[in-house]
């Protein structure tokens, strides 16, 4: 059903209709104002702010009266206000909406069996995990993680991917809270579910794949070496059964989602490089996050610091540095490079962006890795591990597989 674009004049009729009859009026107006909202221009939210900050305040009201008919309108009202205030770089703000939308949210899941309101919940985690307050953000997620669980073992497995990401985000906060165990055991509990899930559908290899190679990532910085062996292990197996016909390894987008957030997270340890970085920004990253859930302030830092590590690797590329710690240094900057470009590819460019732009730097990465590890084998294959890990071009499986029988030593 089509329905006809809300203007200034719609608005100013809905006033007089609120002022005449408040039960009904007020509600109505409300809606009006942020569907107003979202039709003016989306690249000035500092015009859009006055209408959703309105609606917030028609909501509040009509919950102040005792009226719980309107609570989960009211919840998202608030939930959308937080958006706005993030558009605008209000970030306090939009933090302080995130928690009112959130305890409207829990009232609103008190009575609900079903369908209980959990984005709004999460929002809220991945707010407090960007302004470094990861014990709350922990806090937080678990809740979102628990209703997922329930509907899980209630047999709803249409679910299940909410349940995995929620496992990831908390592993993720765990692991920035400083618990390491705990996250680890997260993350066990997320790859069983993965394998739960591809024994009832084939379909879900895909997944898995990239599931298990992630995570094999994650236990192999913990010092979990041969864990991770075992994943990559699994990860390959579960690759050897994939039908030679691309056409049937289902969602594209989807997929790709999951490999970014486990490459991003995997690279977290680089970031403390100050070539991209401002750690003096009360909001940083969360790597391992969906872009779709940053801040608008953290997308814009993010896609900032790519173009200044664009411009250092330029730099430090003509000529190749000779002495190894240069070689080294520019090794870290390409592997942070292409974390980057490969988080944005999706969000910012062309379908082909990520095959044109992103593989290539990883390959030159590995050589350089290659280069490393020939001149000094002292140093270990962490680095050339690390970088045929995230290599899909130019990293042939068994080369990864060899270097993997060695002795991992840790390093940069």
């Amino acid at each position: 059903m089509r329905t006809e674009p809300i203007t200034e004049d719609t608005i100013a009729e809905y006033r007089k209709q609120a002022a005449a009859q408040p039960a009904t009026g007020l509600p109505k107006l409300a809606r009006s104002l942020q569907d107003f909202g979202w039709q003016i221009d989306r690249n000035s939210p500092a015009k859009d702010l006055p209408y959703f900050e309105e609606a917030a305040t028609i909501y509040r009201h009509l919950l102040a009266d005792g009226d719980n008919e309107h609570l989960t309108a009211a919840m998202h009202a608030i939930s959308s206000l937080s958006l706005q205030y993030s558009l605008a770089h209000a970030d306090e703000l939009a933090l302080a909406a995130n928690y009112e939308a959130t305890a409207l949210a829990r009232r609103v899941n008190a009575v609900l069996e079903h369908g209980k309101k959990t984005s709004v919940v999460a929002d809220l985690a991945h707010r407090l995990a960007e302004f470094g307050q990861f014990a709350q953000a922990v806090e937080v997620e678990l809740e979102v993680v628990n209703i997922y669980r329930a509907a899980v073992a209630a047999d709803k497995y249409g679910l299940s991917d909410n349940l995995a990401w929620s496992l990831l985000h908390l592993a993720i906060f765990l692991n920035l809270d400083g618990q390491t165990e705990a996250s680890l055991q997260i993350e066990h509990e997320a790859l069983a579910l993965q394998r739960r899930l591809t024994e009832r559908e084939s379909g879900r290899l895909p997944i898995l794949a990239i599931w298990t190679a992630g995570a094999s990532l994650r236990l192999a910085s913990t010092g979990h070496s041969q864990q991770a062996r075992e994943l990559v292990r699994e990860a390959i197996a579960a690759c050897d059964q994939l039908p030679a016909n691309d056409d049937k390894l289902g969602n594209f987008s989807f997929l790709r989602a999951i490999q970014n957030a486990h490459f991003a997270r995997s690279g977290a340890q680089d970031e403390q490089s100050n070539v991209g970085v401002d750690l003096d920004q009360p909001l940083q990253p969360v790597f391992g996050l969906s872009f779709h859930h940053w801040s608008f302030s953290v997308r814009l830092a993010y896609r900032d610091g790519l173009a200044a590590m664009n411009d250092a690797i330029a730099a430090s590329a003509n000529p190749l540095p000779q002495d190894l710690a240069g070689l080294s240094e520019l090794g870290t900057l390409l592997r942070r490079r292409n974390i980057r470009a490969s988080v944005l590819s999706d969000f910012d460019y062309i379908a082909r962006h990520f095959l044109d732009h992103v593989i290539p730097y990883l390959a030159h990465g590995v050589d350089i890795e290659r280069a490393l590890f020939a001149a000094d084998p002292a140093r270990g294959p962490h680095r050339l591990i690390r970088g045929l890990d995230r290599s899909r071009h130019g990293a042939p499986r068994r080369e990864c597989q060899r270097e993997r029988g060695r002795a991992p030593a840790r390093g940069t």
